[in-house]
C-alpha cells in the first residue's frame, strides 16, 4: 500500500467520537503539517529582548534594529492585526559582584532592569520603562510618540560597553521575578516571548568568587579571563575542560559546578510565571554548539600566546568579521521549553532568524495559514473550493487528557463560502494572499461559523498532508 493510500484510508475510517486520542492523518509525521489554533485567540504578547552589550556585539545590535520592522510585520498577521504588545529590553550585564577596572564590569551592571533610555542621538524613548502598544476598541493606545520601529531602535541600541562576564540567565531571573522596577511589564494572561541575542555563553555565578581578579586565585580558578566560564560551566564527553590545548566533544552544561549555576535552576522559575507552559516561547540567536541544529559537535581550546598563554575557546562559527562561541548553556535552557527556536548568530544578517522567531510566536498565538507546502490535490471535485487531505478537530484538555471532536469538511456554496445547509461547525480552506503572503501555499484554514461557543481553552487541531518533493 502506498503512503498516499494509507492517508486516504486513515481519514475514511475516522468517526466523530468525542473522547479519544488525537487523530493522525498519517503515521509518517514528516508528511503532515499540524496546526494548533486557539478558538479564542489571546492577543496579549509580552516580548523580552535580552541583548548582549559586551564589546563584540555592535554589528549584531545594528542588524537587530534594522530587521525589527520585518519582525513586527509578521506578528501583525495575527487575526485582528498587531497583537497587544509590551516590548522590553534587558542586557546580559548584571555586573560581577565588584567593579573590575578596565573590563566594563561594575558591581551590579544593569541588574535585570528594563532599559528604556534613549540610546540614539535625537530619538525619543517610550514614556515608561518598556514599549506598550495596545488595541483599545479599534484605536491603538501607545506610550511612545514616534513609530514603533524608531522607538525600539532608540532603546535597543545598547552599545558594546557591557561586562564581558555574560550572565544571561541571572539577568532573566532579575528581570522577570520579583523586580519592583519592572512591575507592569508581565501580564498574567499574556504570552511571554524571550529572545536572547548573544555571541558568548552564560556565566551566571552561584559563587561570585569566579569573577575575582585576585592573583591568589589563579591556581584554583584559572587565569582571570572568560575561559573560567567554560572550564567551570561545561562538561564534555572527555570530562570537564582543562587548561591545555585540546579538542572536546558534545559539551553541555556542567553538573554540580562549584561556581556556576546550572541552567535548570532558572527553568522552573520561568515556567512558574505561567499556568499554561505553552504560553512561553524562548528563542536564541547564539553561537552553535553540540545542542543546536545544525550541531557543532567539537569545541577547540587553544593557547593564546599573545595573552600570557591563557587558554581560550575558539569560535564555533564565523561569517566574515562576525563570529560566535559555543553556547551550550543557553541552548540547553531554551530547549527546556516546549516552544523554542535556536538560530546561529553567524548566519549574517539577523533578518532570517528574526523572521523565523516571529513565525513561531505567530504559530503559538494562533496562525491559520499553512506554513508548509501543503498538498493542494482536490479530494472532492464535486464540492467547490479545495478539499485537502486533512483531519480537523476541536480539542480541549480539561484535566490534561485531550478530548477530541472531529469536524467534517464543509459543504461549500462556492470556493470561499460554506453552504447555508452546511453542518456546523465544519472546516474549509481558502486563499488568503494578504495574511498568508510569507507562506508558499497562501492558504488559510477556516472553521464555520466564525463566531461560536466552545468550552474554555478549546483549540482547533488540524493535520494536513504536505508535498515532500
Amino acid at each position: 500500500m502506498t503512503k498516499a493510500s494509507a492517508v486516504v484510508l486513515a481519514i475514511a475510517g475516522l468517526t466523530g467520537c468525542p473522547d479519544r486520542t488525537i487523530s493522525k492523518v498519517d503515521p509518517d509525521q514528516k508528511r503532515v503539517e499540524t496546526k494548533d489554533i486557539p478558538v479564542n485567540i489571546n492577543r496579549d504578547l509580552d516580548i523580552l529582548f535580552l541583548i548582549d552589550k559586551s564589546p563584540t556585539m555592535a554589528d549584531e545590535q545594528a542588524s537587530l534594529t534594522a530587521n525589527f520592522p520585518r519582525f513586527m510585520q509578521i506578528l501583525s498577521q495575527l487575526e485582528g492585526g498587531l497583537p497587544n504588545v509590551h516590548i522590553g529590553v534587558i542586557s546580559q550585564d548584571i555586573g560581577a559582584g565588584m567593579a573590575l577596572s578596565g573590563t566594563g564590569c561594575t558591581a551590579t551592571g544593569d541588574n535585570g532592569n528594563l532599559l528604556a533610555q534613549a540610546r540614539v542621538a535625537g530619538c525619543t524613548p517610550p514614556s515608561g520603562n518598556f514599549i506598550s502598544d495596545i488595541d483599545n476598541l479599534g484605536t491603538r493606545r501607545k506610550n511612545y510618540t514616534g513609530t514603533l520601529d524608531e522607538t525600539f531602535s532608540c532603546i535597543a541600541t545598547l552599545g558594546p560597553n557591557g561586562c564581558g562576564f555574560e550572565q544571561h540567565l541571572g539577568s532573566l531571573q532579575k528581570a522577570l521575578i520579583g523586580n519592583p522596577g519592572n512591575v507592569g511589564f508581565l501580564r498574567p494572561n499574556a504570552y511571554l516571548a524571550i529572545i536572547v541575542i548573544s555571541d558568548e555563553d552564560d556565566c551566571t555565578a552561584s559563587n561570585p568568587k569566579i569573577y575575582d581578579p585576585n592573583n591568589a586565585f589563579v591556581n584554583e580558578l584559572g587565569a582571570f579571563a572568560d575561559f573560567r566560564c567554560f572550564e567551570w560551566g561545561w562538561e564534555c564527553d572527555e570530562g570537564v575542560m582543562g587548561r591545555t590545548a585540546r579538542t572536546y566533544n558534545h559539551c553541555r552544561p556542567r553538573e554540580n559546578s562549584p561556581y556556576l549555576r546550572h541552567p535548570d535552576d532558572l527553568v522552573q522559575a520561568i515556567k512558574d510565571l505561567k499556568a499554561n507552559q505553552k504560553q512561553i516561547i524562548v528563542s536564541a540567536i547564539i553561537g552553535p554548539s553540540a545542542l543546536t541544529d545544525p550541531a557543532v559537535v567539537t569545541t577547540t581550546v587553544a593557547i593564546n600566546a599573545m595573552m600570557n598563554n591563557v587558554p581560550s575557546v575558539q569560535p564555533s562559527c564565523t561569517n566574515g568579521t562576525q563570529n560566535a562561541f559555543p553556547m551550550p548553556r543557553i541552548a540547553h535552557f531554551a530547549q527546556q521549553f516546549t516552544n523554542n527556536t535556536l538560530h546561529s548568530l553567524c548566519d549574517g544578517d539577523l533578518g532570517a532568524s528574526l523572521t523565523d522567531i516571529a513565525k513561531k510566536i505567530l504559530e503559538v498565538q494562533g496562525n491559520p495559514c499553512f506554513e508548509g507546502d501543503v498538498d493542494t490535490t482536490d479530494n472532492d471535485p464535486s464540492n467547490p473550493g479545495m478539499q485537502l487531505t486533512c483531519t480537523v478537530s476541536d480539542v480541549v484538555e480539561p484535566d490534561g487528557r485531550a478530548l477530541e471532536t472531529i469536524l467534517p469538511a464543509c459543504k461549500m456554496a462556492d470556493a470561499t463560502t460554506p453552504a447555508a445547509d452546511a453542518q456546523q461547525p465544519c472546516w474549509y480552506v481558502k486563499p488568503d494572499p494578504v495574511k498568508c503572503a510569507i507562506y508558499p501555499s497562501k492558504l488559510t484554514l477556516a472553521v464555520h461559523p466564525e463566531q461560536r461557543t466552545t468550552p474554555p481553552e478549546t483549540h482547533v487541531v488540524a493535520q494536513c498532508v504536505v508535498n515532500t518533493n
